[in-house]
């Protein structure tokens, strides 16, 4: 995970929105549970494309490229409902079904498999979703576009612990299963180890004082670290 640069304008799609908020409240005002969503609304292609350029083409979650995943667009504030003890809560965050600061661009696996409609509170007596007011929840799962993960997280190599035991990192981490997910895991490992060896490199060059050597190595480095490749949190938030 890693703080996103996501862009203040709306992609113009989501205006479509607004006519469709006020039908989902006057059917929540009824009783209705069961709302539906417009699907080619939040998730339009200039929606995913403005996402998919502010998140680098990463998951917002595990930050791995989407590459032949387009990605799903995720509702931090799950839209349809929310789990509470195991099961399915109605009706969900509906009102911000459409909304931009609502919208992170994620892989399925993370969309489908872990993420989901969960969205786990400090205190659940502050969640009032009648009311439309999220003022005074506590989220307990890092929102990485107003939220720095790096307060909350931190690496040890390739492994993502919570910082101070802090427990809104354990419980992102244990949510999005960001250490039990073999392939995610490996990946990271493996990008790290490529790590591990331009650091060998470097200080070999400076022994040698070799410096298009140095140069070539410091190159790869910061190409491997920066925000447009796999897993910059993993160096950015490195212990």
């Amino acid at each position: 995970m890693n703080k996103i640069d996501k862009s203040p304008i709306a992609p113009a799609s989501l205006s479509r929105g607004v006519s469709l908020v006020i039908n989902l409240e006057n059917e929540a005002k009824v009783g209705k549970k069961d709302l539906t969503f417009d699907r080619s609304v939040y998730a339009a292609s200039d929606v995913k494309e403005q996402l998919k350029k502010d998140q680098k083409g990463k998951c917002a979650y595990c930050e791995r490229f989407l590459n032949g995943d387009y990605g799903a667009v995720e509702h931090f504030r799950p839209k349809g409902g929310y789990c509470l003890n195991g099961k399915l809560k109605q009706p969900g965050y509906y009102w911000l079904a459409y909304d931009w600061n609502n919208l992170l661009l994620s892989c399925s696996e993370c969309n489908t498999s872990y993420k989901g409609n969960h969205f786990p509170l400090e205190d659940e007596d502050m969640r009032d979703i009648a009311s439309q007011d999220i003022s005074k929840e506590k989220a307990l799962l890092i929102q990485p576009v107003v939220e720095d993960p790096g307060d909350f997280i931190e690496f040890h190599k390739h492994i993502v612990v919570a910082k101070d035991d802090n427990l809104k990192g354990k419980t992102t981490i244990a949510l999005l299963k960001l250490n039990d997910r073999k392939d995610l895991k490996e990946r990271r490992e493996r990008r790290w180890e490529d790590y591990e060896e331009l650091v060998l490199m470097k200080e070999i060059a400076r022994k040698l004082e070799h410096g298009e050597l140095l140069s070539h190595v410091q190159s790869q480095m910061l190409k491997l670290t920066s925000e447009s490749s796999e897993f910059t949190g993993m160096f950015k938030y490195q212990k």
